[in-house]
């Protein structure tokens, strides 16, 4: 469920959306995504000052609590 929303979200985000792979880590308690974003893209994700993939994290994590899962999300060169 995380994944499929993470991907959503993330999909919406970008202009190039064939070009983000997601990689996924999933342990009892723990998803852990790896974003691969196009580098045309990147700033979209990112955010003036990282507002945008804060934001992206906040609203993952507040999805996790409700489920009694931990989510980390790093963007990956």
């Amino acid at each position: 469920m995380l994944f499929r929303l993470c991907q959503f979200l993330v999909h919406s985000l970008v202009e190039d959306p064939d070009a983000v792979k997601i990689d996924r880590i999933e342990t009892k308690r723990v998803d852990i995504f790896f974003l691969h974003i196009g580098k045309d893209d990147r700033g979209r994700v990112l955010g003036k000052g990282g507002r945008t993939i804060s934001a992206l994290r906040t609203f993952l994590e507040a999805v996790a609590e409700g489920i009694d899962r931990e989510v980390v999300v790093e963007i990956i060169d």
